[in-house]
């Protein structure tokens, strides 16, 4: 079935902006470089997913920012913890993935997400840029060691990756995998959870930054329009 598109007439022409989680920078700049794309990138910090609120007042501080001077806005995030919810086009449309979190874009498409969470619902997911930034669970039990003690550390470890049963590599094909799948497998190997590594692609990423934005993997928010999350239902 062929979806509806956006049409390129009704957002306009001129500055281009996507607004994304850093933890996309990896791929988002590996399609950058594939061609001379009109599009800027303005990054948040990959650690907001935690705290939906602040992510919110973030993302609608950056969105009224760049809207006097842009004619189209792109979100980089998903539904992410509801943290996206109530962010408001005010000066111009703004588009955002049709996905409930980043997986479905370092996947290809919510389609795939979906198969695959439905094969494997207890799946802790691992992606170049997390790991480079060291916001992998080793990585937060780091930081939460540095701030509560060793011991509180693993027990705030333990609670939170208690159901997941497999820690799972998305390989999108950027960077080198040697270092990636060591640092994924010691994830695995110290959270006792079965390792495994899944094929990833670019092609949400494409579409996020070219287009189309078709109705399956997209929603697009009119002006003043505020988003809510039974946009996605």
């Amino acid at each position: 079935m062929n979806c509806p598109r956006i049409a390129e007439s009704d957002i306009g022409q001129g500055r281009r902006v996507v607004i994304a989680c850093r933890v996309m920078e990896p791929e988002l700049t590996q399609v950058l470089a594939e061609g001379e794309a009109p599009v800027e990138i303005l990054y948040l910090d990959q650690a907001l997913h935690r705290t939906p609120a602040k992510l919110f007042g973030l993302l609608q501080e950056k969105i009224d920012q760049v809207a006097r001077t842009v004619s189209r806005i792109v979100l980089g995030y998903g539904l992410c913890s509801n943290g996206v919810v109530g962010v408001e086009a005010r000066q111009q449309g703004l588009i955002i993935p049709r996905c409930h979190d980043c997986i479905a874009l370092f996947l290809g498409s919510p389609g795939r997400y979906n198969e695959i969470f439905r094969e494997k619902p207890g799946t802790y997911y691992l992606t170049p840029g997390w790991i480079a930034e060291k916001k992998d669970p080793l990585g937060i039990i780091e930081e939460n060691e540095a701030r509560f003690g060793r011991e509180t550390a693993l027990w705030v470890m333990e609670e939170e990756y208690r159901h997941y049963t497999h820690i799972s590599l998305i390989d999108t094909g950027v960077g080198d995998i040697v270092p990636l799948r060591a640092r994924a497998m010691e994830n695995a190997a110290f959270m006792k959870k079965q390792y495994e590594e899944i094929p990833g692609s670019l092609d949400y990423f494409r579409e996020l930054i070219h287009g189309p934005y078709t109705e399956d993997k997209f929603l697009r928010l009119r002006l003043a329009e505020k988003f809510t999350q039974e946009m996605f239902f």
